[in-house]
């Protein structure tokens, strides 16, 4: 069941998750519950990672037009732009984009979603690169070789 999750069309994980974030963030921000030890410039901490994640994200989607869809719909790889110094673009810019929404919420429940949906897309870009193995193969491998980064150039 976990794998169907991790490899469900993006678009409709996105609204999930992102509806989950808000769901749980949200009413906790608004009657101040559970939250977080005052952090001065937290708001604007989590726009900064709101804005960046978002730019990452565009930045994918700019480079690979596809990357909403699922790996069986993908016809060839694409290794220019923001894919020649990370693998996962998108995904980046979605944790990102998570964590500054639950920092501007400033709560603890919508921090634990923000690391909950994190690994769950971490251990997406695991599936799909198994997958896009198996389609690719020698090309994907190649790639992998030459783009070592999941995430973040020199540590993941």
């Amino acid at each position: 069941m976990l794998n169907k999750y991790l490899l469900m069309k993006p678009s409709l994980r996105a609204a999930i998750e992102w509806a989950l974030l808000i769901a749980v963030g949200l009413p906790c921000y608004m009657t101040n519950t559970l939250m977080l030890p005052f952090i001065p410039m937290s708001t604007t901490l989590g726009t900064a990672l709101f804005a960046a994640g978002m730019l990452i994200h565009s930045l994918s989607h700019r480079e690979h037009q596809r990357a909403h869809a699922k790996v069986e719909e993908i016809k060839s790889l694409v290794t220019t732009g923001i894919y020649s110094k990370i693998r996962h673009p998108g995904y980046l810019g979605v944790m990102l984009a998570y964590f500054g929404i639950s920092i501007c919420f400033k709560n603890i429940p919508a921090l634990a979603i923000a690391f909950a949906l994190t690994i769950l897309h971490v251990l997406t870009a695991i599936e799909e690169e198994k997958l896009l193995l198996q389609k690719f193969g020698k090309e994907y491998e190649e790639y992998m070789k030459k783009v070592r980064w999941r995430f973040i150039p020199g540590i993941y």
